[in-house]
């Protein structure tokens, strides 16, 4: 009997997604709006040379700081009105790689809370995403805060005193620059053995429009887990939690409405 060979075969027009052999789509530059978002952020100062052993040598760091936000998205046009929650752990920094002088924020790690905006973002935009349990932010009074967990075991927290609210001229003005450069690093291992069969930077471009802003203070509380407690993640945790926190930079609570150009990510030479 003949041998009864495979009938899919990539199509170079269109764009798939894994598992490849169910079908792609044309590509068309999406714009995707995410209409309800909270964030929480709180920057703080660490030690340069620590910071500096997890920027890729194609990043000038421009300043020792982390920023570690949570965002809850709500209303997300490409999830059909649906919702997820991320932390997102960052560095300013500037891309050496070509001349373009591109400034934003290095992506550490992200992590989320759902299936589908992990892969999305990791394969296709080359953002660092791993999964975590992330709850929803709650308060009591202007004391709010939250927590991401891996199996019960949190490893983060994070708590903001809300203060006063940014007012509407203030807002306009932070408003007239909406943009963000969000830079990752696409890695994909070799199978069989070390090394990589994909690595480079990558620019995912983005923009952010706050309806309410409100500065504070705050702080994070990183809890390093034993490899027993957390075997994938045991190292990551474990260098965030070493960055020493010298001293509170930044802490904002945010209600926006965002916009993600995934249509204009791209590799950076």
């Amino acid at each position: 009997m003949a041998a009864k060979r495979g009938k899919f075969r990539l199509d170079e027009n269109l764009v798939y997604k894994m598992p490849a052999h169910f079908g792609g789509d044309p590509f068309y530059p999406v714009r995707t709006v995410y209409r309800d978002m909270t964030a929480i952020s709180v920057g703080y100062e660490t030690d340069e040379d620590a910071l500096l052993n997890y920027i890729p040598e194609d990043f000038e760091l421009l300043e020792p700081i982390v920023n570690v936000q949570f965002s809850n998205c709500r209303d997300v046009d490409w999830m059909i009105g649906g919702e997820y929650r991320l932390i997102q752990v960052t560095a300013p920094v500037k891309y050496l790689g070509n001349p373009e002088g591109l400034t934003g924020s290095y992506a550490l790690v992200v992590w989320e809370n759902k299936t589908c905006p992990i892969i999305g973002g990791r394969e296709e935009d080359g953002v660092p995403k791993i999964f975590a349990d992330i709850s929803s932010e709650r308060h009591l009074e202007n004391h709010w805060f939250l927590a991401a967990s891996y199996e019960q075991m949190t490893f983060l927290k994070i708590d903001l005193q809300r203060g006063e609210e940014v007012g509407e001229s203030d807002l306009e003005e932070l408003n007239k620059n909406p943009k963000i450069n969000l830079f990752g690093w696409r890695c994909l291992p070799n199978l069989g053995k070390g090394g990589t069969t994909l690595s480079h930077a990558t620019l995912y471009p983005q923009e952010m429009i706050y309806k309410r802003l409100w500065n504070g203070t705050g702080a994070v509380e990183w809890t390093a887990l034993t490899y027993e407690q957390h075997p994938l993640q045991v190292r990551i945790i474990g260098s965030l939690a070493a960055l020493p926190v010298k001293k509170y930079t930044s802490a904002v609570m945010a209600k926006s409405v965002a916009r993600l150009n995934v249509g204009d990510s791209r590799i950076l030479p």
